[in-house]
């Protein structure tokens, strides 16, 4: 029976990748290395770090810290732009009158994350968040999900993890979740591992989780 939903946060509840992807790129400019915005797309939902090291080669900590401080300036300039997916803004208030649990688990730093829930209210529809800071190791491995789903008090058989990425699919099913891709770009494909589901929109998720508890 599914009783919790852990949703991955950038590009899958919220329209941000585009003023992410301009604010890393500007960030990592400042430094004297080039990092387009549509390059860097493709790698949203990795930890800040392996991004950066895509871009530059063997980053040290100094240098990583000051590229996230930079890119922190860029983001709360724009943090006004960020929208709420409106079939999102849906799922969450369906998941929530069907009495499931929704939660978070993301790659972005908690410096970012938690005024971006406060700020939109998503944590009316949330009961915890996790990010990548509370955890040993990002995406692609399990942690984040992992912790979400200790959070929400559940299982990880009673729960489905949602995202964007492959990263957020091999993530999902290494928590032993069942996992749901949502399309949202060109960059929402897999290739190594095979989604539970394939979402053309979040609408579709509240029907999926009662068709599924129907049957139990």
């Amino acid at each position: 029976m599914i009783l919790g939903v852990a949703f991955d946060l950038d590009g899958t509840l919220i329209d941000n990748a585009d003023a992410l992807t301009v604010a890393l790129s500007r960030a990592i400019e400042d430094f004297g290395y080039r990092a387009k915005p549509n390059e860097i797309r493709k790698y949203l939902g990795l930890s800040f770090g392996d991004i950066v090291s895509k871009f530059i080669e063997n980053p040290d900590s100094e240098m990583l810290e000051k590229i996230k401080l930079a890119r922190k300036k860029y983001v709360l300039e724009v943090i006004g732009s960020f929208k709420i997916y409106p079939d999102a803004l849906y799922a969450l208030k369906a998941l929530k009158e069907l009495g499931l649990k929704s939660s978070v688990a993301t790659s972005l730093g908690k410096d970012l994350v938690d005024p971006v829930i406060r700020g939109m209210k998503l944590d009316d529809f949330l009961c915890c968040w996790v990010t990548v800071d509370e955890v040993k190791n990002p995406k692609p491995e399990p942690d984040v999900f992992l912790k979400a789903i200790e959070l929400m008090s559940l299982k990880p058989e009673n729960c489905i993890a949602v995202g964007d990425r492959e990263y957020d699919i091999i993530a999902g099913k290494k928590a032993g979740s069942l996992a749901a891709l949502v399309l949202r770009d060109s960059f929402s494909k897999y290739e190594s591992v095979k989604p539970d589901y394939t979402l053309r929109s979040l609408e579709e998720l509240p029907d999926i989780i009662s068709a599924l508890n129907s049957k139990i």
